[in-house]
Order: structure tokens, then C-alpha cells, then sequence
């Protein structure tokens, strides 16, 4: 059994898994989607959900359902589809075994208003039932401080509440991950293999030629600073330019004003050969990137 872990998390639904196991596939919203996390070898980790429109839902009714339809899609298969689901507290657990095995706990939350659904599906000549109950049972739906969880490729983070994800890059070597709320926007980046990234050049002319273009409507300044341990730049901004000056204007007449600050920062982890980069748009005041930048453990 693995002793060394990580967090997966998407859209706030959290789990731990051994430190080999890699986030594949993502879809969806904080409505309704699905992720999954593959093994080295076979195994896979899947989990679904869905909001249950604001009554309780009948979990033993929803897990009889979903085992119904993996029988379905097993019948083609040579092996006999068998299964059990039982009640275990709030929640509802079940075992199902065909050509493959999966188990795994169905759950919900009344905070959220969200059914759960995950499972550990494995061949049959793999053995994960230990590494499985770890992990099942680590399965959070939200955190108790209101911000949203996301953990991927063992970038780990949270965004306050009222940040939706608005778009993401999941690359080999590359990761990005774009929040807004209303006019507001935060960015949070990873690279990989740094010091090729850099290719000799200094950090600040590496965000100068790679993030400074990226950033529209802000009169920016690039400060070396200290991150932790790390060498690192603090990036400050404040709103400029004709199109910037309308929006602030529009936004002066609603209960939302446009955001008049950018806060940024920059750091290479050495010890993981990484580069990361956090940046916000904000009001005056509001620290959204200080706090998600302390999130980020950038190595053990």
C-alpha cells in the first residue's frame, strides 16, 4: 500500500490518492460532471455528481439505478454481472464484480445539495481493496472554510467562494486554471522543467515575455521579492486605458464595481524544477492572491 499521498479535487469534490495515480479526465460543473483518476496500472478512481434539487434523495433507490446500468452495459461481456449495496450510516455502499470490480460509497450533501458517486474499478487480478477504503473514505464534498478545493497533478489549491472556473489548460509540462466572479479574475499557473522555461533568462524577463502579454488594461510593476524560500516577484497593477475607465464607469451605476487593482506573483521552486504564477484582479483592499498563493505547497 502506497505511504506517500495526494489530493485530487475538482470543483470543491476532494480525495486522496497514492501519489502515482494521475487525474485523466474532467467534465462538467459544480451542477453536475464527473472526474477520474487512473492508476499505474489498471485501476481507475471515478466519481459523479449531481445536484439533488434541494430534497434528500432516496440513495439506496439512485444505487440500485447505477448498478443497474453497469449491468446493462456488462451484458455483452463473458463474465456474470454480481453485486451488493448496503446502508453504512448516511450513506450507501456497494460492490459489483463482471469482467472488472468496483466499489464504492454513494453520499450526499445537504450543504451542497449534491449526490455523490464514486467507485475504485479494478481487474480482477489486481488487488486495490486497501488503497480503495482509504480513499473512498476520504472523499470530501466541500471545505469547512466556504473556499472551493482543487488539487491536480499535485498543484493544490482553493478559490474564495463566488469564483466559477472559466477555463483550464491540462498539458504535459503545463498548467492553468482561469476563476471569475462578475468583472473579477484570478489565474492561477504551473510549469514544468523550469529552468528550460527560463533558458538562461532572469525571471522577470521571463514574465515579461511570457505573462506581461496576457494581461490587458492594467498599468503594471514587476518587483523582485522573496516567496517563501523561493525566488520570486510580486507584480502590482492598477487600471488603465480608455476601455478600462468605461467598464469602471458602467459598473459604478450596478452593485458590482469593476475591479480597479491587479496583485500578482511569480516564483521558481527549485527543488521541483517549477515555475508558478498566481495573479488577480481586484478591489482596492482585497488580498485573493496572497491567500491562494500560500495554498500552493510547491514541494514536499
Amino acid at each position: 500500500m502506497s505511504e506517500k499521498w495526494a489530493t485530487a479535487a475538482w470543483h470543491g469534490i476532494s480525495l486522496r490518492v497514492p501519489t502515482d495515480w494521475s487525474l485523466v479526465g474532467v467534465s462538467g460543473d459544480e451542477k453536475k460532471g464527473y472526474m477520474r483518476v487512473d492508476g499505474p496500472i489498471a485501476s481507475a478512481l471515478e466519481v459523479r455528481w449531481s445536484t439533488a434539487g434541494g430534497r434528500p434523495p432516496n440513495l439506496m433507490a439512485k444505487g440500485r439505478e447505477f448498478l443497474s446500468t453497469l449491468e446493462k452495459g456488462a451484458r455483452k461481456k463473458p463474465f456474470k454481472f454480481t453485486s451488493k449495496i448496503k446502508q453504512e450510516g448516511d450513506a450507501v455502499r456497494f460492490e459489483w464484480k463482471a469482467d472488472r470490480i468496483g466499489q464504492g460509497p454513494l453520499a450526499y450533501c445537504a450543504q451542497c445539495d449534491r449526490v455523490l458517486i464514486a467507485q475504485m474499478v479494478s481487474p480482477r487480478d489486481e488487488d486495490v481493496s486497501k488503497i480503495a477504503r482509504v480513499v473512498l473514505d476520504s472523499m470530501r464534498d466541500h471545505r469547512s472554510d466556504g473556499w472551493t478545493s482543487w488539487a491536480l497533478y499535485g498543484l493544490e489549491f482553493a478559490v474564495p467562494k463566488g469564483y466559477a472556473i472559466e477555463k483550464h489548460s491540462l498539458m504535459s509540462g503545463y498548467l492553468s486554471l482561469a476563476f471569475k466572479n462578475r468583472g473579477k479574475r484570478l489565474i492561477v499557473e504551473r510549469w514544468g522543467l523550469a529552468e528550460t522555461m527560463l533558458g538562461g533568462d532572469s525571471l522577470a524577463d521571463w514574465y515579461r515575455k511570457d505573462i506581461l502579454p496576457d494581461i490587458k488594461g492594467f498599468r503594471t510593476e514587476i518587483i523582485e521579492d522573496r516567496i517563501g524560500e523561493h525566488q520570486g516577484l510580486r507584480v502590482t497593477g492598477t487600471a488603465a486605458g480608455i476601455k478600462q475607465t468605461l467598464k469602471t464607469a458602467a459598473a459604478s451605476l450596478t452593485l458590482h464595481p469593476n475591479p480597479t487593482k491587479l496583485t500578482g506573483y511569480a516564483w521558481w521552486c527549485e527543488a521541483s524544477n517549477r515555475l508558478f504564477s498566481v495573479r488577480a484582479t481586484h478591489l482596492d483592499g482585497e488580498e485573493v492572491a496572497e491567500i491562494v498563493r500560500d495554498f500552493i505547497k510547491c514541494h514536499n
